[in-house]
Order: C-alpha cells, then structure tokens, then sequence
C-alpha cells in the first residue's frame, strides 16, 4: 500500500475514530509525567516466520554486525536493474586517507573502495561519496570529520561507518534518488539546528542504525512537503537520541520502521509523522521526552505504535494503519534497550 492511498483511507475517517481503532487499545491521551507507562502492550511484535534469523541488533559487548538490517539490506529492482543488499566498497580495495582532498577523491572514484580514516580531518564543505563506497574508521583509530558534510547525491551502495562528525549542519545527506545506503556506528552533535542526518529528495533503501545522536536541535529528517510517493523506504533502529530536542526522527512521505532506539532527555518530542507518511514505531524505549509520538496535525500521516515502554513520557498520538515491514527482522526486549543501545551505539 503506498503512502499516498495511506493517507486517503486515513482521511476518510474522523480523526477520533481512527485513533480509536488503530491505537491497539492505547489511550491517546497523555500519561502523567511522573507516573512510568508502557505504549502499545496489547498488540504483539509480528511472527517474522524465520525463526534463524540474526537479532536486530549485536548484544553488549558484541562487535559490530557485518551487514545492514532493514531496508537497506533488501534488494531493489530500478529501471530494470537489480540492485542487491547494500555492500559499500567491500568488493574493491582498501585506502587510507589523510586529508580533505585525499578523502574526496578516494570517494570520488568510479571503482569500488574502503575508505579508511584515523585522526581528524576537517572537510571545509561538502564531500561527495559516490556508488561503491564504505567510509569508516580505521581498525582500533579514533576518526572525525568536521568544518563540513558528507552528500549521497543519486549513488547506491554506500555505508558510512563509525566517524565522529561534528558540523554546524546536517553532517550526512542523502538526495537525489540515492538507494542502498546504510548510515551506521556514528556519532554526529551539534547541527547548527538543522537535523544532523536529512534523507530526502526520492532517496530509498536506507538504514539509520547505532548512532549516537547529541547536542542538537534535531537528529533526523525524512523527506519532504513535495515528496512523490514510492521511496523513502527507511530503517532507523538501535540508534541513541541523546538530548536531541525534536526529530528522531520527523517523517514526511515514504515507509519508515523505527525499532528498538533509545530515546533519553528533555526532549520536545520523538517521532513525527506527516505529509502521508506510514511510521511503524516498536519497542523503543522513550526516557524524559515531553511525547514520544505525534502526528502532523495540518497534514497527518499513518502513525502505528507497539511494544515501546514510556517513562516519564507521554503517550503517543496515533492516526491510520501501516503494513508491517516486508523484511525479517527480531525485535529486542524493549526493557533490555538502554543497556543494549548504550553499548553499542556511536563510535568507539
């Protein structure tokens, strides 16, 4: 079912009528906030069906997984071409780099490479990462990258892997059509108030997974008033929003399934759904936020919550229905979340 005929059914019906019958027997109303409450307890995680399926995510003190969760690891047939599970520059060669320009042409080049990166470098604008490529740390090295912003423009086939980034605006972008791309293991702050992460412009087949999101405005931003429908398709889970104040992640238009984040701070508010949007939102663990779930009041979008445990967080709002995701996946104790998602999400 595609965002846009989401939106329609949704409309159709009074608002009150809808949360009622999608809410799972949540009551939309907010919880007192000194009072712990759990969302969503009624209705089940889904039967994925393959029982040997790796977990979703690597447990306390585990190493990090090898390939991608999600959205990004489902194969994807475009303009006639099929394109597989996301890979980065695992087929080609490994090459360090040492300095700003060094690092934009390895990123550059038509073959596919490992990028490696110790130290710091400062980008002094924006680094384009073109199809083919993994950008990540050196073994057992500390990396960041400031003073810029990596772009994704229309490439497939790109992870961006354990980096510090600090930028004073979006430190990662992913536009223009760009597919397969898995953005994972990071830590990225500041922001400058834009979201630190945007994933818009027709992009598709993303995951979003153990970041370490802090000291911004905003951690995540899906697409756009003017999206057209059928991409957007985006994963983001085990990721840690950490004093980020709106947007892990604000959704506009597309498919997207957050799962097992951990949510801590003062935060206005968590998740976001609009402009058609369908949001599946499941065993999370929100800490301190002012609501963990909302929708668009001018233009709402699919909004479906479960499994996620509430503590001095208001309840969710809920509006529509949303399709499980089409992949396997295995949901984590929503209880055992900030003990996971604390040892595992950010860069070493």
């Amino acid at each position: 079912m595609t965002a846009r005929s989401l939106l329609t059914v949704a409309t159709a019906l009074a608002l009150g009528a809808a949360l009622a019958a999608c809410s799972g027997g949540e009551d939309p109303a907010p919880a007192p906030a000194s009072e712990p409450a759990q969302a969503g307890v009624e209705t089940p995680a889904p039967d994925t069906g393959d029982e040997s399926a790796s977990p979703s995510g690597p447990a306390p003190g585990d190493g990090a997984p090898d390939t991608a969760l999600g959205w990004a690891a489902q194969p994807l047939d475009l303009d006639g071409e099929e394109y597989p599970a996301v890979t980065g520059g695992s087929a080609g060669e490994t090459v360090t780099a040492a300095d700003a320009d060094e690092l934009a042409r390895h990123l550059a080049a038509e073959e596919p490479l490992v990028v490696e990166v110790a130290g710091e470098i400062d980008l002094d604008g924006a680094v384009e990462i073109g199809s083919d490529k993994t950008l990540v740390a050196a073994p057992e090295e500390a990396a960041e990258l400031t003073g810029g912003h990596l772009v994704v423009d229309g490439a497939a086939n790109v992870v961006v892997r354990g980096l510090a980034l600090e930028t004073d605006g979006t430190a990662v972008v992913v536009r223009g059509g760009a597919h397969h791309v898995w953005i994972d293991g990071n830590t990225l702050r500041d922001g400058g108030g834009d979201p630190l992460v945007g994933v818009t412009d027709g992009a598709d087949h993303v995951t979003v997974s153990r970041n370490h999101f802090r000291d911004a405005d905003a951690a995540l931003s899906i697409g756009g008033e003017e999206e057209a429908p059928g991409a957007l398709r985006v994963s983001v889970h085990h990721n840690l929003f950490d004093g980020t104040d709106t947007r892990s992640p604000r959704v506009r238009g597309g498919e997207v399934h957050v799962f097992n984040n951990l949510y801590r701070g003062a935060a206005e508010y968590g998740v976001e759904s609009g402009h058609g949007a369908a949001v599946l939102v499941e065993g999370n663990y929100f800490d301190g936020y002012g609501l963990s779930v909302r929708v668009d009041a001018e233009a709402p979008g699919a909004t479906v919550t479960r499994d996620n445990l509430l503590v001095d967080t208001a309840q969710p709002e809920l509006f529509g229905t949303v399709d499980d995701p089409p992949y396997a996946y295995e949901l984590d104790d929503t209880a055992d979340v900030p003990d996971i998602v604390s040892a595992t999400a950010g860069a070493s």
